[in-house]
């Protein structure tokens, strides 16, 4: 490992270095760092996502189309980035076409990890979900089914110590190509495990109730529920991992985090209003321990219990946060039939749930045009103050709505919710087209995951592989 990245970790505090694959906006990178880890590489192939984490994270980008095209190789490029660096560097394409020997080279060359003497510490990444999801279609032989197995190969490339898989609950019953109802994780679980290719991995749990974490008992103002499998490297019989112990919630030290913790001091604005940037005031007074601690680690003045949040110099040195604003805090603008919809659904209740009150009232008739033909129960809910939030999806523009304001949620109080800090610099549209290659804001928050979820399992990884 060269001296200036040493010096660097030293400097920040960083102590394990890992792989960030499938990054997304880089919500795992972020929790990650916060716990003393630092992603050296990334890949991901969304255009906006890769801005959104190369601007918050002072990522250097490599884009593979310019290094293979139909013209050819261009090993001229590649070259550009085979220098001595401490940054990051993001490959933004098909993960599939990021060969092991590239990543060998860039590590060697860059960081001076030579996969043969030494290694990263984790390999990590959380495959997209959408064949597991039990809101998609669950299609047997979907080919995202088999995206995982680019973690398992290039974790046995560069000889990870430790390897980290997160996805979603669904994939737990997602049947395999013989149509066996779980099938699917367990052929995944089998593939990490798998001593007939070395190095191999020895999975910390296969357990479903040790290995599925709910996001608000570790401090996220949500109840989502993800699936995170850690396998160790067979050879590393003294590294133990294990499982971080519920921080927040019923019997801890911690209540949740609520909705109102995470975002209640933020500037009210109304539909329509708010925009890129935002005046904020920092709270004279919090209503609880709990919400101060929140709001500290969201500004970035937070350093404590495993968590070390501070605002990257770069986006000071370059003026794109400071203490009195808040970026992306735009209220949606909702089409009048939407508004008066809105209108209808009272404090605390949903979109569903005012459908089947007016239908029992026999006032159905007269808003019945205002309603949806097909009223799905995870539309149009408002948030609960005194709660955390239900789980924040890539269509949380069409599902969260602010606790009081008539309008859904903006993407600043969505990336509350899901952890991100204030500081982190949403690239993109505010609405576009849902699965277009160009993510807006709300889709690649929804689809992260939530920094202080991947935070307890990093604290985790760095207690493990330190102590061995």
């Amino acid at each position: 490992m060269n001296n200036s990245l040493l010096e660097r970790m030293r400097a920040e505090h960083y102590s394990l270095v890992s792989i960030d694959l499938f990054s997304g906006p880089g919500g795992l990178c972020t929790g990650f760092k916060w716990a003393g880890i630092l992603p050296l590489i990334a890949v991901e192939w969304t255009d906006t996502t890769v801005e959104t984490y190369s601007k918050s994270h002072n990522a250097e980008v490599l884009h593979l189309s310019k290094y293979s095209d139909e013209d050819g190789i261009h090993k001229d490029y590649l070259d550009e980035f085979m220098h001595e660096s401490t940054q990051t560097l993001v490959i933004h394409g098909d993960i599939n076409l990021v060969a092991n020997g590239m990543i060998k080279d860039l590590l060697k060359a860059r960081y001076g990890i030579d996969s043969e003497n030494e290694t990263v510490d984790v390999v990590a990444g959380g495959a997209p979900c959408e064949s597991f999801s039990m809101a998609g279609t669950r299609t047997l032989g979907d080919k995202r089914d088999d995206l995982f197995s680019n973690i398992v190969r290039i974790s046995r490339a560069v000889r990870t110590k430790a390897v980290l898989f997160e996805n979603v609950k669904g994939m737990f019953s997602k049947k395999n190509n013989a149509g066996v109802k779980g099938g699917m994780f367990q052929y995944i679980c089998d593939t990490f495990e798998d001593n007939s290719v070395q190095p191999h991995y020895c999975l910390a749990s296969r357990k479903q109730d040790t290995i599925l974490l709910k996001a608000c008992d570790y401090g996220v103002p949500q109840a989502r529920e993800r699936l995170f499998l850690v396998g160790i490297r067979s050879d590393l019989k003294d590294v133990v991992f294990k499982y971080p112990k519920k921080t927040h919630g019923p019997g801890c030290e911690n209540p949740y985090v609520t909705a109102q913790d995470a975002i209640s001091d933020l500037p009210i604005i109304d539909m329509g209003e708010g925009g890129d940037i935002v005046p904020y005031k920092y709270p004279q007074k919090f209503k609880s321990k709990n919400q101060q601690i929140y709001v500290e680690i969201m500004r970035g003045n937070y350093e404590g219990d495993g968590v070390c949040s501070h605002v990257p110099e770069h986006l000071l040195e370059q003026g794109l946060f400071s203490d009195n604003i808040v970026t992306s805090h735009k209220g949606p603008g909702h089409i009048k039939r939407k508004q008066q919809l809105l209108e209808l659904i009272p404090k605390e209740g949903s979109m569903k749930e005012t459908f089947a009150k007016l239908s029992e009232s026999g006032e159905i008739d007269q808003y019945r045009d205002l309603f949806p033909n097909v009223i799905y129960g995870s539309r149009n809910r408002r948030l609960i103050w005194e709660e955390p939030s239900f789980t924040v999806t890539s269509h949380c523009l069409d599902e969260i709505l602010h606790p009081e304001l008539n309008r859904a949620i903006t993407p600043r109080e969505a990336a509350r919710l899901q952890s991100f800090p204030d500081w982190y610099q949403f690239a993109g549209p505010y609405v576009q087209f849902h699965g277009d290659k160009e993510q807006d804001k709300y889709e690649q928050i929804g689809d992260a995951i939530p920094p202080l979820l991947a935070n307890a399992i990093a604290r985790e990884l760095v207690k493990a592989i330190k102590e061995h």
